[in-house]
């Protein structure tokens, strides 16, 4: 059975356990050949291209045998990249809103939810200091950013994350919303995209009306 082509904003995970993001398909000028232009979702972000026969070719058993999955990319659902990292601590943060509530053996395992709510109060440091690592934060917290339904939810976990930006995260973001971002500090460009995404819940807002 032919596999579905990748398309632009996809999330796919190859076959080693790296997450990466769909940038476009692309064709060889030379060679016609068609090409996958993708993203890391990891430190520092870069992105690569490959054949899309090799992109979406078998994983070869011979060289890995102890490789379970069976496309060397897989596409994923990102709303479940975790989901089975730490599934009772998922159940336990469904009862209730409160993250001080969480008991402390759950937060051993962060669940996406618990990051979320953790990013949402502008402090997640408060809740997640020794519990996870800040490159994990950067990392889970960009994908939740990018995959966040409306602006109000960007720019609620965009504030959370301010104290883990770098060049390349503020890169990404900016590309991902599609703003061009001008030459200047971290600070700067930080400060250009919350206006951008202020913009855009204010458009959202009103379009919701």
């Amino acid at each position: 059975m032919k596999r579905e082509k990748p398309a632009s904003g996809e999330f796919y995970q190859h076959f080693k356990g790296k997450l990466y993001q769909i940038k476009m398909l692309a064709f060889d000028c030379e060679t016609e050949k068609e090409k996958v232009v993708y993203q890391a979702m990891y430190a520092p972000y870069s992105c690569w291209v490959r054949d899309l026969d090799e992109f979406m070719s078998p994983v070869d058993k011979v060289k890995y045998p102890e490789i379970l999955q069976e496309y060397r990319f897989e596409k994923i659902d990102i709303q479940n990249v975790q989901k089975n990292t730490a599934p009772v601590a998922v159940e336990n943060t469904k009862k209730s809103n409160d993250i001080k509530n969480v008991p402390e053996k759950l937060l051993k395992e962060i669940s996406d939810e618990v990051l979320l709510k953790a990013l949402k109060t502008g402090q997640p440091e408060n809740y997640l200091a020794d519990k996870i690592t800040a490159e994990e934060i950067a990392n889970r917290g960009l994908m939740q950013l990018l995959d966040a339904e409306s602006f109000h939810e960007k720019r609620q976990i965009f504030i959370g994350l301010k104290q883990y930006m770098d060049k390349h995260m503020l890169n990404n973001i900016a590309v991902a919303l599609d703003i061009v971002l001008e030459e200047g500090d971290e600070e700067s460009q930080y400060e250009s995209i919350m206006r951008c995404m202020e913009a855009f819940e204010r458009y959202e807002g009103g379009r919701l009306r």
